[in-house]
């Protein structure tokens, strides 16, 4: 894993009102600094709604691909799949994964920067205890 940080800028460009919970951003920036400041507040550019929220959890207890996708995203500060896409306003299908294999090549992190993760599998045995797999309820989707 690779951890690298996103933006020429500092976040001095970009701050967050917290009356209106909208960014103030430097008139100077150009529309990728714009977004990148977006992302770096967790700010979305559209209103969206609520997150969705699990309605249970489980804990690892074998290796699987679902695991090893939830790991990545845990390790970038993140629930899931769901909640990633949510917080960077994305579609699923958006998220950058291996050709491969199809598991997950980079992600934006909570703590701005990028994390890029290998190939191979990430999610050693003695790290399965902590990934934690969210179920949701389908009828409120």
């Amino acid at each position: 894993m690779i951890v690298s940080g996103a933006g020429r800028r500092s976040l001095d460009a970009c701050q967050v009102s917290p009356s209106k919970n909208e960014i103030v951003l430097d008139p100077n920036l150009n529309a990728s600094e714009v977004e990148i400041c977006r992302r770096k507040t967790n700010t979305p550019s559209q209103p969206s709604s609520p997150a969705p929220q699990p309605s249970g959890l489980k804990r690892a207890t074998h290796w699987s691909e679902a695991v090893e996708e939830c790991y990545r995203f845990q390790t970038a500060g993140y629930r899931d799949l769901k909640e990633y896409c949510h917080v960077q306003g994305i579609s699923d299908n958006e998220v950058k994964r291996w050709p491969h294999n199809g598991y997950i090549k980079v992600l934006l992190s909570r703590k701005g920067g990028y994390i890029y993760f290998d190939k191979a599998r990430e999610c050693q045995d003695k790290d399965l205890h902590k990934c934690k797999l969210f179920n949701y309820n389908t009828d409120n989707q």
